[in-house]
């Protein structure tokens, strides 16, 4: 196992130095668990040279913020060679170097097919390509965790799965919960056993969970009045100042439109903070269905009920109030509600 006891607050002086693009003036140091620039060292000739305070086990991104090189902090100097994209140091950084190329290698020939495929994307034939490229998708995404699969056994997951858990279904991302696991001990694992807990909220065979908003008029509903009473029910968490989801409602629309006569419903529930952005988006998109919010943006109930982290997000119950699905966008959402309505 290539590791070590996770001390983030000791810290030590870590000589990095490296070769970069001879134009290059810059290497950012980021900090890869907060998202910032920590520091910037200057590069001349190609070359790049510094000593930084940095703790044990903490996680730098050298490069900038297009791409970049992981890395560990460590007691072992580092050298980064960011024009053949690799790391020479402790074990473990070079662990996390091989990792890094094999995923950049994937990346590479991923969006080589991809745009083949969009070069190749006509209206008539948009919808068979569409399903293409989601295979492509599909692939890359499994192909990923096999070559990170390789490496379970140490701290290199630590660098990706927060990255990639955003992608991932309840059921790839299970696997590496482990709390046995090295990388599991990792500050930056924080954000997957958070976007884990919120899956397991909306899994398949659980109840809803009520909650209790207003609706546009300001008069006081819960989801009970309309969950559980026998018709499926969409129940979908959007907001007003939601690009995407503002994008995903003509899809939601259209299946109100096909399924409502045959006892479909849709709850919208909202995560806006004031009352008339929404109520203007209501009208605006079309959205014929109940409407309830507490408006208190993120802090709104519907978050730690739902696990919500992201929006547009929703679930799908049947007849008595279980989830049978969530996050059901685009052709997922019509192909669910076809294969409940049999059309």
């Amino acid at each position: 196992m290539v590791g070590f006891a996770l001390v983030l607050n000791a810290q030590v002086k870590m000589k990095i130095e490296g070769v970069c693009p001879a134009s290059t003036d810059t290497v950012n140091v980021l900090d890869l668990s907060h998202g910032f620039v920590r520091a910037k060292i200057p590069a001349r000739d190609g070359r790049f040279s510094t000593t930084l305070p940095i703790g044990i086990g903490e996680l730098i991104g050298l490069g900038n913020r297009v791409y970049y090189m992981p890395v560990f902090g460590d007691t072992i100097p580092v050298f980064v060679d960011l024009v053949e994209h690799q790391v020479k140091g402790s074990p473990l950084n070079e662990l996390t170097s091989r990792c890094d190329r094999s995923l950049d290698s994937l990346h590479t020939k991923t969006v080589a097919e991809l745009a083949s495929l969009h070069s190749q994307l006509t209206p008539d034939n948009k919808e068979m390509f569409s399903e293409r490229i989601q295979r492509v998708i599909e692939e890359q995404t499994a192909k990923r965790f096999e070559i990170l699969s390789a490496y379970k056994n140490t701290m290199v997951p630590a660098v990706y799965l927060p990255d990639f858990c955003m992608e991932m279904t309840y059921d790839q991302l299970a696997p590496w919960l482990d709390e046995s696991a090295p990388y599991m001990s990792h500050p930056r694992m924080q954000l997957v056993r958070q976007l884990a807990d919120g899956m397991r909220k909306k899994q398949p065979g659980r109840m809803f969970v009520d909650l209790t908003m207003n609706d546009l008029d300001g008069k006081s509903h819960t989801l009970s009045e309309w969950c559980g009473k026998g018709n499926y029910v969409l129940v979908d968490f959007w907001a007003s100042w939601c690009g995407p989801c503002r994008k995903e409602m003509p899809n939601v629309v259209e299946t109100y439109v096909k399924y409502h006569s045959k006892g479909y419903e849709i709850v919208g529930v909202s995560f806006d903070n004031k009352a008339e952005p929404w109520k203007a988006a209501v009208k605006q998109l079309g959205m014929d269905w109940p409407q309830i919010s507490d408006l208190k943006g993120w802090e709104s109930a519907a978050s730690e009920a739902y696990g919500i982290m992201a929006i547009p997000s929703n679930v799908l119950l049947d007849g008595e109030g279980r989830i049978v699905a969530s996050d059901l966008r685009g052709e997922r959402l019509h192909a669910k509600l076809k294969e409940i309505y049999g059309f």
